[in-house]
């Protein structure tokens, strides 16, 4: 009789549990559930979870009620102990946990973090604060505001460390105060890119326009309007305001798939960690016209004047902005339920504007326009696809290839990939030790492949 009792306790406090348990996920999968219609709820992963839960909670919540409806009066009150002490046991370990995570959470410019995340719902107020000390260290920084890109590089400054140097007229150069203005009677040969281009972590003599100089044998003179960080829309807007107006006989637009990610922001910093707190030009497709909604993109004081994120201009055209990641709910007081939504965010409502197809449309669009636009200039337009990472590209979702071949293949312009270029040298000979720009070998073989071509083009 012990027996059967003991064996029927065990299945009580287990369904308790197993009950609760379910009642969790149920929740959990409810939240997950965001914006969708339970008709696209249901079919999906969360959906099917929060069914088969839905399953598991009945199944258990009707041992718990026929355990209940067969106690004999007697048996009441240990059914009823066994119920406050599963309900304490629940309380104590959701304490300790929370607790915990309490104790274990750091602080960031995002916002806590715990566990290698940033707990949601993010802080404003921790960004504003860092990107304000950030601003103040970064006084004699080489970057500056712009009113069209966003940012671009500052006349006569020079890098910290001297590495890198900026001419007069805002272009890279072997030292500050440079002129490229004195020599006029050579074609040019200018270039627009992101910091690929502008050559990072190689001094200017290592550098592949440098050396692109060098292999024509000085008969062209080589501006290099490459600035760090640029998407396609900067490269594009940099030619058009300070590379046309040089008329060069080529023009040479370079770029990397993470370029194409950039032109999807306003506000980069929020996608993108460490980039200082400036606004990028957003274009967007307006009756199959590119249309750039923020002109001109807020300065940095401007941004972080604004008191709440929602607050900012055209925020809602951000790829990396989530409204449900910034506002604070009352579910919100609980570290255990904010970990879960950090691991586990809210599906949300994507806009047209932000959808993969805009992504290539837009991407598209601005490689077209650029192309267009060299030509009517009296320009030769080249545009140039260099690889990074260890010199493959993953292929976007729902993609059988890769991100960049898809847009070039939209904009339906030539191209020329340099990933056999590069290939030629051994992979550690390929990037720099300690980040991610090409090596100086790596300048110098880009330099020698970009030669050739050039070469062919002036040939044909």
């Amino acid at each position: 009789m012990r027996d059967r009792s003991s064996k029927a306790d065990l299945i009580l406090v287990g369904s308790l549990f197993l009950f609760e348990l379910s009642i969790a996920v149920m929740a959990m999968m409810i939240y997950r559930k965001g914006d969708r219609p339970y008709g696209v709820f249901l079919p999906a992963k969360p959906g099917v979870v929060f069914l088969i839960t839905c399953v598991f909670s009945l199944v258990f919540g009707a041992v718990i009620i026929l355990n209940y409806l067969e106690s004999k009066p007697s048996q009441l009150r240990h059914f009823k102990l066994l119920i406050t002490m599963n309900l304490v046991t629940l309380v104590v370990v959701l304490l300790i946990g929370e607790a915990t995570l309490r104790l274990s959470a750091r602080s960031s410019k995002e916002g806590e973090r715990l566990l290698g995340t940033v707990l949601l719902p993010k802080n404003w107020e921790n960004f504003t604060l860092y990107y304000r000390k950030l601003l103040d260290k970064s006084s004699a920084s080489y970057h500056v505001y712009d009113d069209l890109m966003g940012w671009t590089l500052a006349p006569n400054r020079q890098s910290s460390d001297g590495m890198y140097s900026i001419s007069s007229e805002g272009i890279r150069a072997p030292n500050a105060g440079h002129s490229f203005t004195r020599i006029s009677d050579k074609p040019r040969i200018a270039l627009v890119g992101d910091s690929y281009t502008f050559a990072q972590d190689v001094s200017y003599e290592d550098s592949w326009g440098y050396l692109l100089e060098r292999t024509l044998e000085s008969k062209f003179q080589v501006l290099n309007f490459g600035v760090g960080g640029y998407g396609i829309n900067q490269a594009y807007l940099r030619y058009e305001k300070d590379a046309r107006r040089w008329h060069p006989d080529i023009v040479i637009f370079a770029f990397i798939s993470h370029d194409l990610n950039r032109t999807m922001t306003v506000y980069p910093f929020l996608s993108f960690a460490d980039w200082g707190p400036f606004s990028s030009p957003r274009f967007v497709l307006r009756n199959g016209q590119l249309q750039l909604l923020n002109v001109p993109p807020l300065s940095p004081s401007a941004i972080l004047s604004h008191r709440n994120i929602s607050d900012l201009p055209f925020i809602e055209y951000d790829s990396g902005y989530q409204e449900s990641e910034w506002k604070k709910g009352l579910h919100h007081h609980s570290y255990l339920v904010r970990l879960f939504a950090s691991w586990f965010p809210r599906w949300s409502h994507i806009s047209p504007d932000l959808s993969d197809e805009a992504f290539v449309t837009v991407n598209a669009s601005i490689l077209r326009s650029f192309v267009s636009s060299a030509r009517q200039a009296g320009s030769i337009p080249i545009v140039v696809y260099f690889p990074h990472g260890e010199v493959k590209e993953e292929a976007r979702a729902g993609s059988s290839q890769p991100i960049h071949q898809h847009v070039l293949q939209e904009a339906q312009i030539n191209y020329i990939d340099l990933t056999p270029c590069l290939l030629e040298l051994n992979a550690g000979d390929r990037f720099v030790s300690d980040g991610g720009h090409y090596s100086p070998r790596a300048n110098a073989k880009i330099a020698t492949c970009l030669g050739k071509i050039v070469d062919e083009v002036l040939a044909s």
